[in-house]
């Protein structure tokens, strides 16, 4: 059988379209003959994350991401949708995607991280479903994080050495040249009295030498009678010692107990008194002896007064030796 030419043109442009389709479908991670497993992400930014990156596990590629987009309901959030190929794969729920670099020039990648523990009760996530995500730190945000603080420091240094400069400069200027000195004939100046405070010191201190010595003569006199009189210091404190042992072995604790015991007893009997019990306090607390002495004493003074006008009531003479009669009494 003769194939014209037509046919064999028209047979290596279907073969041509469906390599192309399946060229396409395999760049874009698209299952060729058989259902897309998609999925969905969200981030806050697509740190250079683009279509046709791959969906890793542990490095081996699993998947690639279909498209990067804004989120149609929150402008603020990226959308991403992205194709696994493995059709064995399953995801268990609670299983997230990272947003990694996958080499040193910062190609971006995500990579899945499979929640084993759901892997016992059979819950997996269905196709379509959105992923919780997490960012990893990238190598320029830790070069960043490790020198900021070191820049910081440096800005701080070269302020620091820039004080530092202008302090000098305004220091050798002709104000501060000016002020140095005088600072120079000030500290001369000092020096100077230094010099004649010591020099009358020297003077005071030639002039009080008799005075110095006389003061050292009298010390050593002193200390010398200290040393004559050695043996009746000792006595003394041998006194001392013998009466402190005398006091040590008196019985201290009895004469203080029976003295207390004295002070207690006669602070009762002053508590009798003060509160009118017995003659004392009854003589204390009343006034009938105090009137009864000034009616005694009153008595006596009338009786003397009585003598006195009346000296025959009491007292009878007579010369020749008649009896004289007694004055009646009143």
């Amino acid at each position: 059988m003769k194939v014209s030419k037509e046919f064999k043109v028209g047979l290596l442009v279907v073969i041509g379209i469906l390599m192309l389709y399946v060229g396409v479908n395999f760049l874009k991670g698209n299952a060729i003959f058989g259902q897309n497993r998609e999925y969905y992400a969200e981030f806050e930014n697509a740190n250079g994350l683009k279509s046709s990156n791959e969906v890793q596990i542990n490095g081996v590629k699993i998947g690639m991401v279909s498209s990067v987009g804004l989120h149609p309901t929150n402008p603020e959030r990226i959308l991403v949708k992205f194709t696994v190929i493995d059709d064995e794969l399953l995801i268990p729920e609670g299983s997230y995607v990272e947003l990694i670099s996958s080499d040193l020039l910062g190609t971006k990648a995500l990579t899945m991280h499979l929640n084993l523990d759901k892997v016992a009760n059979d819950k997996y996530v269905e196709i379509g479903d959105t992923l919780r995500t997490e960012v990893e730190v990238g190598l320029a945000d830790q070069i960043n994080e490790q020198i900021l603080p070191l820049k910081k420091k440096t800005e701080e240094l070269i302020g620091s050495v820039e004080g530092i400069i202008v302090s000098i400069n305004s220091f050798w200027d002709t104000s501060a040249a000016y002020t140095i000195d005088e600072s120079l004939y000030e500290f001369r100046d000092g020096i100077a009295k230094f010099g004649d405070l010591a020099n009358s010191l020297t003077v005071l201190i030639e002039s009080e030498t008799k005075v110095v010595n006389d003061v050292l003569e009298n010390t050593k006199s002193i200390t010398g009678n200290l040393a004559s009189k050695s043996d009746a210091i000792n006595k003394t404190i041998d006194n001392f010692s013998a009466i402190s042992d005398t006091l040590a072995s008196t019985d201290i604790k009895s004469v203080i107990a029976e003295t207390k015991s004295t002070l207690t007893e006669l602070n009762a009997v002053l508590a009798k008194v003060n509160n009118g019990e017995g003659s004392l306090g009854m003589l204390l607390h009343t006034d009938s002896l105090h009137n009864e002495i000034i009616q005694t004493n009153q008595s006596i003074q009338d009786l003397l007064d009585d003598m006195e006008a009346n000296p025959n009531k009491y007292v009878h003479f007579s010369v020749f030796g008649r009896k004289m009669k007694a004055p009646k009494p009143e």
